[in-house]
């Protein structure tokens, strides 16, 4: 039984709310029916422009575990989680994004596995869901965990012991994990604010800072990609904040006992990591993430790394060619390498049509989803729009009538 002052709250669990209108009644209900009754739902609303709050409030009228918190102006997921680690109660705490949704018995087994090995961390495999085609992949290793050997199955381990994991294999995201929160606290663990991939420092201090840490190798968490709207689709020079994410954990990697042996490792990762990136940002911003990229590259500290080992990571040429290059020269350096990859694409397209054609009727694909998204959101706002309207002429007619 949950007390008045929260006792007995055995999970915590967090959900930002920016304008997540069309999704979030999927995300609340799958919480609300978890097998594991002693939970509260803290709802962060974001300073959502729609009608997230409104929907958020009509769950809280009909189940007492759901607490509200809400402010005007978008501040970021980044604020808005660590409010809700403020106000959190339970034993555990745990995430879930308002577009995404979860098995109905993801957290009781969470929880059973925390307590019986005492963890400070425990996760959970996670499922991607595809909005465009509207079908789940199981089988992505990154969030099924079949990068995790099974030697870290039925115990507890630490980071020092999964060090050759770190930079790639156990996925940073925070939702199919739940964190004891004492230990949170202590270690006053919160999300970097303003930023977003924030959740990439928030993993590694938290991973450092754990004692304890387990896994379970079900499936919990369904996490939704490709939606319109969604926080990546809107980034705008907020992909600036990747590099400064990249800085930070950089920074916590460095301070760890163990650094020397995974020197090599973590500056390959943060090579390929952030040229990636690079070739992902609007032209509007790649010289400034050039330059700060470039910056960050250039306080890598070299001594002590496996060159000939480095050399072999994906994109080693083009880290030596940021460091050496301008920006123009950089750039230029890339689009030869562009022009011969479309050079053999063209070629490879000629050689097989019906590869073509596969594509083609991809990019139709999306194209007709992102319409008819458009054309359900519109409905929607007009369906919303009448029911208010004839909810206002009905209160009318009854103060005529009284009168």
């Amino acid at each position: 039984m949950i007390k008045e002052d929260g006792k007995g709250i055995k999970v915590s669990i967090i959900m930002s709310l920016y304008n997540v209108e069309m999704y979030m009644r999927t995300a609340i209900e799958s919480v609300l029916n978890q097998s594991i009754k002693e939970i509260e739902l803290i709802c962060i609303n974001d300073g959502s422009t729609d009608y997230s709050l409104q929907t958020a409030e009509e769950y809280a009228n009909q189940d007492s575990r759901i607490e509200i918190i809400s402010y005007e102006g978008s501040k970021g997921q980044a604020y808005a989680r660590n409010r809700g680690i403020d106000a959190a109660k339970g034993k555990y705490i745990g995430f879930v994004d308002g577009d995404d949704w979860i098995e109905e018995d993801m957290f009781e087994k969470l929880y059973e596995e925390a307590e019986r090995r005492e963890t400070d961390i425990s996760f959970c495999a996670a499922i991607i869901y595809d909005e465009f085609t509207q079908k789940c992949d199981f089988s992505n290793k990154y969030y099924n965990l079949s990068l995790i050997p099974p030697k870290f199955d039925n115990r507890v381990f630490t980071s020092e012991e999964a060090k050759e994991l770190l930079t790639g294999s156990i996925n940073v995201a925070l939702w199919n994990k739940i964190y004891r929160r004492d230990f949170m606290n202590k270690n006053k663990i919160r999300f970097p604010e303003y930023f977003i991939y924030e959740d990439m420092p928030f993993f590694y201090e938290a991973w450092f800072k754990a004692e304890r840490i387990s896994l379970i190798r079900d499936f919990g968490y369904y996490y939704r990609i490709n939606r319109t709207g969604s926080t990546m689709s809107k980034t705008q020079n907020k992909v600036l904040d990747r590099v400064e994410m990249v800085a930070l954990t950089y920074e916590m990697f460095k301070k760890e006992p163990y650094f020397k042996e995974i020197k090599t490792q973590v500056t390959s990762w943060i090579i390929d990591d952030l040229f990636h990136r690079y070739t992902l940002v609007e032209a509007r911003y790649k010289k400034e993430f050039f330059f700060l990229m470039k910056k960050l590259f250039k306080n890598i500290d070299l001594e002590g790394i496996d060159i000939e080992k480095l050399s072999k990571c994906y994109c080693y040429k083009e880290y030596q060619n940021c460091i050496e290059m301008k920006y123009e020269e950089f750039q230029s350096s890339l689009t030869d390498t562009y022009v011969n990859a479309k050079k053999r694409e063209n070629e490879l397209k000629s050689e097989n049509k019906k590869t073509s054609y596969k594509w083609q009727c991809f990019y139709e694909g999306i194209i007709k989803k992102i319409k008819e998204e458009n054309e359900r959101e519109i409905h929607l706002q007009e369906e919303m729009m009448r029911e208010e309207y004839e909810e206002r002429l009905r209160g009318q007619t009854e103060r005529k009538g009284e009168n």
